[in-house]
């Protein structure tokens, strides 16, 4: 929207003023026309506040935008990191535990329903957490291989896209009728978890949707806790014989735990072992997420 100011009105010349315009020539006694004097035309009214009701003032596409300095990246990383520290002694007891409970059950939904099997998961204020698995449904195997066949071909155009939706629909229906599956989804609950982390320290890194100090600090408190809690858990169970005896019988409505469904009933190995490997990739969120945030930011 743009004001315009009114167009002055033309002025009269009076008859004092008739003759303004002209004056005596030289020798030769000649009137000669001189053009009156113009005032300089009026440029439009700009409003003198940067935004009107009902306008929007948009920033210049060619004016880059500022982007944050890396030390104040690293500042804020750390101070989420403090306040990860700092909530075991402010929050309630069971907030990291729900924190996790949501990555983690969703994880075994999520993998369990790409495979064929129908997955809901459950999770009570009482602390308890589980995720129904059902019997294998080889039409759903198909439904989901269709799915992502149908969306790389959708997304032909965008190589990379279209070779990892490609390559989902070739191996789901291979790995689905194997016991691997099963394997898979008893990983999926922390590999869930582990996914979150890695993601929460991507936002942390990149400002996520407000780029603000707030978010930054508070995804990396949530990605601290998270990563924190699984290193706790494996390396416990890797060295205390108090810790594995707690996590043998703290299963959610007396079910069996995941890593020892991973040990005892499916890889048939022992449970530090399992715990040996967990622990490696629980290492991996921090320095994973902040590659991916770098990558982001430099592709942008």
């Amino acid at each position: 929207m743009r004001f315009f100011a009114p167009t002055p009105p033309r002025p009269r010349r009076s008859a004092e003023a008739g003759t303004a315009g002209i004056k005596w020539g030289s020798r030769r006694g000649r009137w000669q026309d001189v053009p009156p004097t113009l005032e300089p035309p009026r440029s439009p009214f700009t409003p003198p506040i940067g935004r009107v009701i009902g306008t929007r003032t948009e920033p210049d596409a060619h004016e880059p935008e500022p982007a944050p300095e890396t030390a104040s990246r690293w500042l804020w990383l750390a101070a989420g990191f403090c306040a990860a520290f700092l909530a075991g002694f402010v929050l309630p007891q069971n907030f990291t535990w729900f924190l996790c409970a949501l990555p983690h059950e969703m994880g075994h939904a999520t993998i369990g329903c790409l495979l064929g099997h129908p997955s809901a998961p459950a999770i009570s204020l009482q602390g308890h957490a589980w995720t129904g698995v059902g019997e294998l449904r080889t039409w759903l195997v198909w439904v989901m291989a269709i799915g992502f066949a149908t969306a790389a071909g959708a997304l032909r155009r965008t190589l990379p896209a279209c070779i990892a939706l490609a390559a989902m629909a070739v191996l789901i229906p291979l790995v689905a009728f194997t016991k691997a599956a099963d394997v898979l989804i008893s990983v999926a609950g922390h590999a869930g978890e582990l996914a979150f982390a890695t993601w929460c320290y991507t936002m942390a890194w990149t400002g996520g949707r407000t780029d603000t100090p707030q978010e930054r600090s508070a995804c990396a408190m949530a990605g601290g806790l998270v990563q924190f809690a699984n290193l706790k858990l494996t390396f416990g169970l890797l060295t205390s014989v108090a810790a594995r005896d707690w996590y043998e019988n703290s299963g959610s409505l007396g079910l069996k735990n995941d890593y020892l469904v991973l040990a005892e009933d499916l890889l048939h190995c022992n449970l530090r072992s399992v715990a040996m490997v967990m622990f490696v990739l629980a290492l991996l969120p921090l320095p994973l997420g902040l590659l991916i945030g770098w990558w982001h930011n430099r592709a942008a």
